[in-house]
């Protein structure tokens, strides 16, 4: 076994971030090693009837509870880091329920959204405009994912929409409404491939309304706080000139799969141990949220690309330092 393995075991071992049941576990059993003198008056004063609470073997009970208590918990982190979890669509983690925040009702519109604007550049027509070359021409795929994914997707948002009329703000009342007859109109010709939804195209405006929204949402949440909060604790280890988070966790944070940030090194950083520092945060991450934390690195001397990063994701949260 090298080193780096004894490494990974060490840190799965440390009780850094063991869960309530494991803390009750492990404060029990160091109570019956330290036997302390409450176990020996309670012992005392059930002498008498000849039953000994703890006795000879309490350091081997305490140990016993420790170690079982530590092994539930290596395992409990290995499962969650190993296994992800599996990749379901949109409209199957939908929750179809009468919102009273517009934003919340954004924040579950949103990944179905995703959803569907993946599935159209990966696979649909035009996913490879971008590209030299010819269109895409085998829409075998684009064909069938549109009848079992992107239809049960948009019927998910039309029902969103249908169920909470009454907070949508007039601003945003003509958008939704065209949302909803895109949606219509693009069902009709999934099943007649004949009919002209050519007059009922995909409202552009719509996808800003919802982002914007979620973010002045998110901007509030208690857990995307607790992160950003961990996030500026730890990342003090480094030398930073600035850093960011940005993606699905700062626009849907009780739905993000990972937290995504983006640092800016200062010059006088050593990268072999900024990098060891990066995996140990990347993993003390995962262990305590339960997500993935992706970190894109810029070094010092990329202060123009970083800077270029930072303005194509316009909505962010931004730190000056680590």
């Amino acid at each position: 076994m090298n080193i780096k393995s004894l490494a990974e075991i060490f840190k799965l071992l440390r009780p850094k971030y063991y869960n309530i049941l494991t803390r009750i576990l492990v404060f029990g059993g160091l109570t019956l090693l330290s036997k302390p003198i409450w176990v020996d008056i309670l012992n005392v004063a059930f002498s008498e009837f000849k039953i000994s609470l703890i006795g000879e073997y309490d350091w081997a009970v305490g140990l016993t509870v420790i170690v079982l208590a530590l092994t539930y918990n290596t395992i409990h982190k290995y499962l969650d880091l190993k296994y992800e979890k599996p990749n379901i669509p949109a409209f199957n983690q939908t929750e179809y329920k009468s919102f009273t925040d517009f934003g919340e009702l954004c924040q579950e519109i949103l990944p179905i959204l995703k959803d569907n604007e993946y599935i159209f550049k990966t696979t649909g027509p035009n996913s490879g405009r971008d590209n030299k070359g010819e269109l895409r021409t085998d829409l075998t795929i684009w064909e069938e994912l549109k009848k079992e994914v992107i239809k049960p997707n948009n019927e998910a948002i039309k029902n969103l929409i249908n169920d909470n009329k009454k907070i949508i703000p007039s601003k945003y009342e003509n958008d939704f409404k065209r949302m909803v007859l895109h949606i219509e109109a693009f069902q009709k010709h999934i099943e007649n491939p004949d009919f002209d939804y050519s007059e009922f195209q995909f409202p552009k405006k719509f996808p800003d309304i919802i982002l914007t929204q979620c973010f002045e949402s998110a901007k509030t949440d208690r857990k995307l706080k607790q992160k950003l909060n961990w996030l500026s604790k730890n990342l003090k280890t480094l030398k930073l000139s600035k850093w960011i988070a940005f993606g699905s966790a700062i626009l849907t944070p009780k739905k993000a799969s990972d937290f995504d940030i983006a640092i800016l090194l200062d010059k006088e950083t050593d990268l072999n141990e900024t990098n060891k520092k990066i995996e140990n945060i990347k993993f003390d991450f995962k262990v305590k949220f339960r997500k993935p934390l992706h970190i894109t690195i810029f070094e010092e001397n990329s202060k123009t690309e970083f800077s270029a990063f930072v303005d194509f994701n316009q909505l962010k949260i931004e730190s000056k330092n680590g």
